[in-house]
């Protein structure tokens, strides 16, 4: 199992008994270890993972993440000025090395994001995106 993964599900389970110190400790712990931020707040499905040990990770406490997501290192998941609605992410989704998810979007699930790619836009099911910002370029397995 992702060691990340393990220590956010512990730090959660803190946070959900109302030990919440030791749950501050393990997300500050992390920060050290793994040089990420990735809040017990945050919901997070089953089976993601986050290779390179989730180096440079940063997710939004309210931002919500779905089952078997991949978050390569340097992802960025979070607000945008003024607007209080965070990302919500579906299932199967893979987020690209120093991809941003930023704002009140919703990714679909089975959707991949290219490396380096700024959503700020829904993105359906079944979907390939890149750019800046991000733009599909495949919908259910064809070219568009």
């Amino acid at each position: 199992m992702d060691p990340v993964y393990t220590f956010y599900r512990i730090a959660r389970f803190m946070w959900k008994h109302h030990i919440s110190f030791l749950a501050f400790f393990l997300r500050g712990l992390m920060r050290v270890i793994f040089a990420c931020d990735i809040p017990y707040k945050t919901q997070i499905g089953r089976g993601t993972v986050f290779p390179h040990h989730a180096l440079g990770i940063v997710i939004h406490p309210d931002a919500l993440i779905g089952s078997n997501c991949i978050l390569e290192q340097n992802v960025t998941i979070g607000g945008r000025g003024g607007l209080t609605t965070l990302p919500q992410i579906g299932n199967n989704v893979l987020v690209g090395a120093g991809a941003s998810i930023i704002g009140p979007v919703i990714i679909g699930d089975n959707v991949q994001i290219g490396a380096g790619a700024v959503v700020v836009h829904d993105i359906p099911d079944n979907c390939v995106v890149i750019g800046v910002p991000a733009q599909i370029i495949k919908k259910d397995g064809v070219k568009i």
